[in-house]
């Protein structure tokens, strides 16, 4: 059965979020290789012009697609380039990952639950883990503009 957007929306944000906390204060160019997604190299055409397979462009235009959105929404900083834009996690991103939900049964970040969720295929606790990660920045940017 084929994933819906939001269920891969969760799957790609749990990467992207991973990727840019462990990285972090570093731009990073998001694509199917920087998340792990994929292991392909593009060809060349005989002019010297990038090739990639469809499937991994749609991949990547699904990354594109989903860290603008987080960027939109206050939880990423999105550095635009001339080809391409570099992200890193924004003031309430980063808060948001190293936010610690239960103090009394565990010391580990939202950050550290969602890299080892992403890693280990954990699609149902990643789901849960990314909805508290966007949760937890809403209040958070929402705090900042002064609406409570």
């Amino acid at each position: 059965m084929e994933k819906s957007n939001i269920e891969r929306f969760d799957e790609i944000t749990a990467l992207i979020l991973s990727t840019l906390y462990s990285k972090f204060p570093e731009p990073v160019f998001l694509c199917p290789k920087a998340l792990g997604l994929s292991n392909e190299e593009p060809t060349r055409d005989e002019t010297g012009g990038v090739i990639y397979t469809s499937g991994w462009r749609e991949l990547s235009n699904f990354i594109d697609h989903s860290a603008y959105w987080l960027a939109e929404e206050g939880y990423l900083s999105q550095r635009a380039g001339r080809i391409s834009s570099r992200y890193t996690l924004s003031a309430a991103g980063l808060k948001s990952m190293k936010h610690v939900d239960q103090p009394e049964i565990g010391s580990d970040t939202l950050g550290e639950k969602l890299r080892k969720a992403s890693s280990e295929g954990a699609k149902a606790t990643t789901s849960k883990l990314v909805d508290q990660f966007l949760a937890v920045g809403a209040s958070l940017i929402t705090k900042s503009m002064g609406i409570e």
